[in-house]
């Protein structure tokens, strides 16, 4: 028996039809859902459409600044990224972890930074040459909200990020300050307390009018869903 004999084995058995369950808190609510392997095929096709319009591939070196109860949103990403033969380096993103990310950030070729958080910008704010080099060695950045505003502040050339209830934002060089969401999978609605997100028929768990806590405004782009915060 070799390793190889034994992933094909595995393989052959049945697997349970669903992913995963996701259990997070949004705006002040827990909520509960599951993810089908459908769904999160899905995802995946999604975020390698996301990657191949934003140009990463086998050359680009990508720091990734999300955390692992983020996985239902990122992991199609880390999929996708690890596929077109990027190199994926994970950082954590509390701030006593912003040391590692200024020392994967000065010595190594990073091309994309991928979750910047406000708690890492803050972190790191007092150092001059890492700021710096933040805002000229990555050709990409994926900032969240907090973090992409101070970024644009300082004139970094940036794009927004971010969890928007059950579903992902993310913006694309020539969006402005719009993030897309895959519209094939999801709907976003304006109501008067904020963003609510409800799953397509597509999505296996029925997932109407989640309140996000957001507030924000709604557009189109072909099939996805524009966002601006």
């Amino acid at each position: 028996m070799t390793r190889t004999s034994m992933i094909h084995a595995t393989h052959s058995n049945e697997r349970s039809p669903i992913h995963g369950i996701v259990v997070t808190e949004i705006d002040g609510f827990e909520v509960e859902y599951e993810v089908t392997w459908d769904d999160y095929e899905r995802d995946c096709e999604w975020a390698r459409t996301v990657i191949a319009r934003a140009g990463i591939g086998s050359g680009d070196f990508v720091l990734s600044v999300t955390p692992n109860h983020e996985l239902p949103w990122t992991g199609p990403f880390i999929r996708a990224f690890r596929e077109v033969g990027a190199t994926y380096v994970p950082v954590e993103q509390h701030g006593w972890d912003a040391p590692r990310f200024t020392s994967m950030l000065k010595r190594l070729p990073i091309t994309v930074v991928f979750g910047l958080p406000s708690e890492t910008l803050d972190a790191i704010s007092t150092d001059a040459d890492t700021v710096s080099l933040l805002a000229t060695k990555p050709r990409l950045i994926w900032a969240r909200p907090g973090a992409y505003r101070n970024l644009r502040r300082q004139g970094v050339d940036c794009h927004p990020m971010s969890p928007i209830g059950p579903a992902l934002g993310i913006g694309l060089p020539g969006s402005g300050d719009a993030m897309h969401v895959d519209g094939s999978q999801w709907e976003i609605a304006t109501r008067p307390g904020g963003l609510v997100v409800s799953g397509t028929a597509q999505r296996s768990a029925r997932l109407a009018d989640i309140a996000t806590g957001l507030a924000g405004v709604v557009d189109r782009s072909g099939s996805d869903i524009l966002v601006t915060l």
